[in-house]
């Protein structure tokens, strides 16, 4: 007698749009063509990042600041289209004011509102105030193929050195090309509706970080309130607080540190990242730290 057997589950399918890849189980062409006209409002906050460049950790650092508040919440991406839910975009029309968002949108796929915000006369109504996070490119890598292997709706890597290409390649769901995604944001660097935080910094000195990040928002702190936002904040209490939660957000701290690329990358693979890193970055005046 046969042994019944069981098919194997379909792999994961990636939906192409201008050129990027995208998660069809939570991201839809109708929802990338509705956040090109989503209103952006005056007192918006909105994180941007390509993926894996510390987007939770900086929007419960923001929605600390913002609120006092000490407990975790599930961020929003603008992009989104949760499976069995509203698409974020009209979750988040429907929202009260102020607003926390977070996207990993290239410049060119963005809001008008958000890619380029208009300077309001009146010093009285807020404007729309717009973190980039940035993180070196080698740790992205690496991060990035860590979570692909732990989360169903995203292709597995064949193997460590296909995914170092095709990361290389621009091959990467949600963001792209990773020098596209960053250099696109980068050119609004002189824009006071923006702020740039690395993500090496943020490692470096976080309590200076957490301190800019509040400036920016206009936020005063007291000893106590920065205290609650170091002390939540930190990398550790995140992991513990996501471990616990019983979402899928379980896995996405993994090792935090800066330089861990070292332990994956070949002299061959670091060299070939070295060279496209010395190509795209000539003369844009963006550096960062990789140890």
């Amino acid at each position: 007698m046969a042994l019944s057997q069981h098919p194997l589950p379909e792999p994961p399918s990636y939906m192409e749009y201008q050129g990027i890849l995208f998660p069809a189980i939570n991201i839809k062409q109708e929802s990338l063509e509705a956040v090109k006209m989503f209103e952006i409002r005056d007192d918006d906050v909105v994180i941007v990042t390509y993926p894996k460049s510390g987007t939770n950790w900086m929007y419960e650092v923001v929605h600390k600041i913002l609120t006092g508040k000490k407990e975790n919440i599930t961020p929003v991406g603008l992009e989104f289209w949760p499976p069995g839910k509203q698409p974020s975009y009209i979750q988040l029309r429907e929202t009260p004011s102020p607003r926390l968002m977070y996207t990993h949108l290239q410049h060119q796929l963005a809001p008008p509102g958000l890619a380029a915000p208009v300077n309001k006369l009146s010093h009285n109504i807020l404007q729309v105030k717009v973190i980039v996070v940035l993180r070196n490119p080698k740790d992205i890598c690496v991060s990035f193929y860590h979570y692909c292997q732990k989360h169903a709706y995203l292709k597995n890597p064949e193997s460590w050195e296909h995914h170092n290409r095709d990361f290389l390649d621009g091959k990467m769901v949600f963001g792209g090309d990773y020098f596209d995604q960053v250099l696109g944001w980068w050119q609004m660097r002189n824009d006071p509706h923006f702020l740039f935080v690395k993500y090496e910094d943020m490692k470096k000195d976080f309590r200076s970080s957490v301190k800019t990040i509040a400036a920016f928002l206009e936020k005063e702190l007291t000893d106590e309130h920065l205290n609650l936002i170091l002390n939540s904040c930190s990398l550790e209490s995140m992991r513990k607080a996501l471990t616990e939660s019983g979402t899928s957000r379980n896995t996405i701290v993994r090792k935090g540190m800066v330089g861990d690329w070292k332990n994956h990358f070949s002299a061959e693979e670091s060299a070939r990242f070295d060279q496209k890193y010395r190509e795209r970055m000539a003369g844009t005046g963006l550096e960062f730290d990789f140890e």
